[in-house]
């Protein structure tokens, strides 16, 4: 599924075998920004991705996480039409429990983590199998 799936890692086969498919291709979510910096974008058509280490890095930019989220924020809504017409298929796993409220945020660490100026707070969804994610177009807007 194009655009961005989040997801938990213990929703995943990783963790469970009933669990939704892992993208093989793992990269750190840094590591991830430096490729849509480059001037061509290295990923082929249909790629998969599985994203890790978001709440790492905001849990260490605390208490300015909410900053640089609106800046990856920014930095992914630049790449959406690349990531768009390549159709590539993107989770973002978090190690940490997810929850929406008022918005979307990770438990991490004893602390809530907003990740609702990235993906803003799209609505819970569930697999055939009912396991729990969250997905987001790539410009980031939600309908």
């Amino acid at each position: 599924m194009p655009g961005y799936v989040i997801v938990e890692r213990s929703a995943l086969n990783l963790a469970r075998e009933r669990g939704i498919v892992a993208h093989a291709e793992e990269i750190g979510f840094l590591d991830f920004l430096r490729e849509l910096a480059a001037e061509e974008l290295p990923f082929p058509k249909f790629t998969e991705l599985r994203l890790l280490g978001l709440e790492e890095i905001l849990f260490a930019a605390r208490p300015n996480d909410a900053e640089l989220a609106l800046d990856f924020h920014r930095r992914l809504r630049q790449a959406a039409p690349q990531l768009e017409r390549r159709l590539i298929s993107i989770q973002v796993v978090f190690e940490g429990t997810l929850v929406r409220g008022d918005t979307l945020w990770v438990e991490y660490r004893g602390q809530k983590l907003s990740i609702a100026n990235i993906f803003g707070s799209p609505p819970p969804q569930t697999d055939a199998r009912g396991n729990r994610f969250y997905h987001a177009n790539f410009s980031l807007t939600h309908a």
